[in-house]
């Protein structure tokens, strides 16, 4: 009898060459970094979690600091096809846990030890009741003023004392020839400035006042009215092109020299790091000028939605671990520009500015100084921030009266109680 050993073996090669490989596991993630510094730092993240043998589906969207993105998973999830992860600012990730629609990661929490490294202002953000629902990779500080070296030296200011002083450096900066202040017209770029002025201004304990508890006599004040007087002195440091003007974009005319400040969080950071320019040298780094500094913090962190294939719950686990990994945090936020989630990590090869963001933070814990960015959703519930974000916009982009816009806020909020 012929032996078939050898054809029977050669058609199982040509069987097995003919079916195609197992395909790789993908998790769509949805986020709003759409910056060059931003998308780098994400690669962190998505080459970690390639090394855990799943793929990355990027969704971007971006604009309107994640309202766009917003926007985008409603329009998912009511034709029942969610992603399986998303980046959330503020209370997003804890409105959708009300609604149903997010896994809790209890389990992986639990084998871990996360929540004994997280930060326990950043808790009510990233638990729902006793369920961990998102996993936070860093922390941003937003009250910062970001300078071009060179153009300060040539107008022969220093880092100012007040927002008095800040004012008339601007001025000085426009007969040198520079645009005084960079920014765009979006709602949540002004807010970053008023939420500044409204902490230094009136204080840590005002800010709490106007902007977390909404008390009535705090947003009608005097001190309010001072804020929006001071917002409106801000506006005329602004160029007539700010109109559309994306913040990165507004980044890079300090990078180039154009504009001589911006006043924006940390992430902005990442946009001169990407450049090459060194902090110290090329650029300036100061919080916003108060008697009584704050640290206004916020953080973006990755919640998992509910889904059916157990191969993309098992790829959402690997991605909460990646996101928690010390060195992932680490590199992450170095590129960023923020500072790491984790309480439990060092800074100590970070650059001068996160230095001193972290000691900054630690004073202001001290100090009872810790507030959450309004502009950005850690303050009051979104209702209420809507308000506040509006009326600003309003405001700076037309002549009303700062006792109108106190008038505006007062009815807004209360019509949103």
């Amino acid at each position: 009898m012929k032996n078939l050993f050898p054809a029977v073996l050669a058609s199982s090669v040509s069987l097995i060459a003919a079916m195609p490989a197992q395909a790789e596991v993908k998790l769509e993630v949805m986020h709003h970094w759409v910056a060059e510094s931003e998308a780098a730092a994400l690669n962190v993240v998505r080459e970690a979690l390639a090394a855990k043998g799943y793929g990355w589906q990027d969704s971007a969207v971006g604009g309107q600091s994640g309202g766009n993105m917003q926007q985008a998973l409603r329009s998912r999830l009511a034709s029942g096809n969610p992603p399986g992860s998303m980046q959330f600012i503020g209370w997003e990730g804890i409105d959708w846990s009300a609604e149903g629609v997010m896994r809790e990661l209890n389990a992986l929490d639990e084998a871990n030890g996360w929540e004994a490294a997280i930060a326990p202002q950043v808790l009510p953000f990233v638990k729902n009741g006793d369920d961990l629902i998102a996993v936070p990779i860093n922390m941003h500080r937003q009250n910062w003023v970001w300078a071009n070296k060179a153009a300060f030296d040539k107008a022969g200011i220093d880092q100012p004392g007040t927002w008095a002083e800040l004012i008339e450096d601007g001025a000085k900066l426009r007969e040198a020839g520079v645009i005084p202040l960079a920014m765009g017209d979006e709602p949540w770029q002004i807010q970053v400035i008023f939420d500044a002025l409204v902490a230094d201004i009136g204080g840590p304990e005002f800010y709490n006042k106007a902007l977390v508890e909404l008390d009535s006599e705090a947003l009608s004040s005097d001190t309010m009215k001072q804020v929006f007087d001071t917002l409106r002195q801000v506006r005329g440091l602004v160029d007539d092109g700010f109109t559309g003007r994306d913040w990165a974009v507004a980044s890079g005319m300090v990078i180039n020299g154009q504009a001589g400040m911006q006043i924006m969080g940390d992430w902005a950071k990442g946009e001169f790091l990407a450049k090459g320019l060194k902090p110290g040298e090329d650029f300036l780094c100061f919080a916003t000028p108060s008697e009584t500094p704050s640290f206004q913090w916020l953080i973006d962190s990755f919640g998992m939605f509910k889904v059916t294939d157990p191969e993309v719950t098992k790829a959402q686990d690997a991605l909460a671990e990646v996101v928690m990994d010390p060195k992932v945090q680490h590199d992450f936020n170095l590129i960023k520009g923020s500072i790491p989630a984790r309480t439990d990590l060092p800074v100590d090869d970070f650059d001068d500015c996160a230095k001193k963001g972290f000691e900054d933070r630690a004073v202001a814990i001290e100090n009872g100084a810790m507030l959450g960015a309004s502009a950005h959703g850690f303050a009051s519930q979104p209702q209420f921030a809507t308000v506040f974000g509006d009326v600003v916009a309003q405001f700076f982009v037309s002549d009303m009266a700062s006792e109108d816009a106190v008038q505006m806020l007062v009815s807004g909020i209360d019509n949103a109680r």
